[in-house]
């Protein structure tokens, strides 16, 4: 009797594409992309990305920790990538999750490791208004004063 399993295998070994820079599991050993559209990128002869894309998949486990708890998040309203940074203050966050770490017994986060974490995955200061309201405010700004000149 046969059994059917409908959980996938997990066939080969982990590897990174030289292309676009994903992790990808390869049952060959000469695999050098994760798929045909890297594969056909690389023979047109485009150059190869920096690296997968900035996002939640690539943050530390410190910034993954203030993603769940709701301190990160993408700060931009457009369908481009998403650019994400601290909803809190600084050293809000960085309380709350020492004492998340210390409550789950993993040790203490200093202020600098805090820092480089969020430094290394691109994640920008907390301010309280978003660049879109700043740049909106510029410009209303901008047209009253060009009114006032005009009239």
């Amino acid at each position: 009797m046969t059994s059917t399993s409908t959980t996938p295998a997990r066939v080969g070994r982990e590897r990174t594409c030289t292309q676009c820079g994903a992790t990808y599991r390869s049952p060959r050993n000469s695999s050098l992309y994760c798929s045909p559209a890297c594969r056909k990128k690389a023979n047109r002869g485009s150059t190869p990305t920096a690296g997968p894309k900035a996002g939640p998949a690539t943050f530390s486990p410190i910034t993954k920790a203030l993603l769940v708890a709701g301190y990160v998040g993408p700060i931009t309203g457009s369908k481009s990538e998403p650019v994400y940074a601290l909803t809190v203050p600084f050293d809000h966050a960085l309380a709350e999750l020492s004492y998340q770490f210390n409550r789950k017994g993993w040790g203490n986060v200093s202020r600098e490791e805090f820092a480089e974490a969020l430094r290394s995955d691109g994640i920008q200061d907390f301010y309280a208004r978003s660049p879109e309201a700043a740049d909106l405010n510029r410009r209303q700004t901008r047209r009253r004063m060009e009114r006032q000149r005009a009239a």
